[in-house]
């Protein structure tokens, strides 16, 4: 089999040898309709090129600039699995990640990083609670962004997150069936959207049960734990809120906003006390590595981290694409992981 010249492509589509070169080099000089004409014709007659052009007709640096709170370069358990799943991901489809850690008490004129605004990349991922202030300076450059795991709800760009309602209500119908009948929420839910989901799916399950059951199901919430762009954080009234929920409101069963906020209930529980599961049964969220090494071993809801990573990136490459397409919610499925804080109240 003959093999197939930049000539004869050029001979093929009527232009230059040098015009074809640099379509298939990717050069911005040659116009988006002869670059696409030249690619067509070039994988038609069998020319490898795939590394040369990216991956994208739209490409131009190759790169992803991600983007988080500097706090969470230190989260490895949670963060850290996301920008695996986005690494992986741009890799396979030969793009490269530029991975800045954001001061979020600046303005984004001072806080975005060079990579933004020496155009070195083609979109940018936002993980966590970057403000949106953030998002609107690079909506101003042009530049195509998509959300993950954000608190930020404008609906005008894609975003790409856990099912936290689903999760939180598989957790939830966990205690009302293993019996608990006096049930809390732990975390300040306002802090993120992520929780906000996860308390409304609490609610909402509790009441269903309540709407068609002789047996009521009581309710309260352990509030001064959360999470911000700063990390996950512990006010002064939560523990006492947690003391009355177990002696005066005679909580049984907890449900966690997250696992680390679950960790530190079963911490002061132990402090007090109190066995668990046999007296008090506890479940959180995210399924970080930890939850398998406690002691109990912690039942969790597993949110699939490196999924929403790769989602993430297929979702910006799609809207480097197509920039006019209608946003997307996209919230992925969660998986409730039984393990041995659970149990029926004694």
């Amino acid at each position: 089999m003959r093999k197939v010249t930049l000539q004869m492509i050029a001979d093929q589509v009527g232009v230059s040898k040098a015009l074809v070169s640099k379509a298939l080099s990717n050069d911005p000089a040659v116009n988006n309709g002869t670059r696409e004409e030249i690619w067509k014709t070039a994988h038609e007659m069998g020319y490898s090129f795939d590394k040369l052009r990216k991956s994208s007709v739209y490409a131009k640096t190759g790169n992803i600039a991600v983007l988080m709170p500097e706090a969470y370069l230190s989260d490895i358990e949670y963060w850290g699995k996301i920008i695996r799943g986005i690494d992986r991901e741009l890799q396979s489809h030969d793009f490269s990640m530029i991975l800045s850690g954001v001061d979020i008490s600046v303005d984004p004129q001072e806080g975005l990083p060079s990579s933004i605004n020496e155009q070195k990349v083609d979109g940018a991922l936002l993980l966590g609670h970057m403000p949106e202030s953030y998002v609107k300076a690079l909506d101003a450059k042009g530049m195509s962004c998509v959300l993950v795991d954000s608190n930020i709800q404008n609906g005008k760009h894609d975003h790409i997150l856990a099912n936290n309602y689903l999760g939180a209500c598989e957790a939830t119908n966990r205690l009302l069936q293993a019996g608990h009948r006096s049930l809390a929420f732990v975390g300040d839910m306002e802090t993120a959207w992520s929780f906000r989901e996860r308390d409304r799916g609490f609610e909402d399950t509790v009441r269903e049960h309540n709407k068609g059951s002789l047996e009521q199901v009581s309710v309260t919430w352990v509030r001064g734990l959360g999470v911000s762009g700063r990390g996950n954080y512990t006010n002064a009234e939560f523990v006492e809120k947690l003391r009355l929920a177990i002696t005066e409101e005679k909580v049984t069963g907890f449900f966690c906003a997250n696992d680390m906020l679950a960790i530190e209930v079963l911490r002061q529980l132990s402090n007090w006390g109190y066995r668990c599961p046999e007296q008090a049964s506890v479940i959180g969220f995210d399924d970080l590595s930890l939850a398998e090494f406690m002691i109990p071993k912690l039942t969790t809801v597993r949110v699939p981290k490196e999924d929403i990573g790769s989602r993430a990136v297929r979702a910006v490459l799609d809207r480097i694409k197509h920039p006019d397409t209608v946003s997307e919610l996209i919230q992925l499925e969660t998986e409730l992981i039984e393990r041995d804080t659970v149990m029926s109240p004694q």
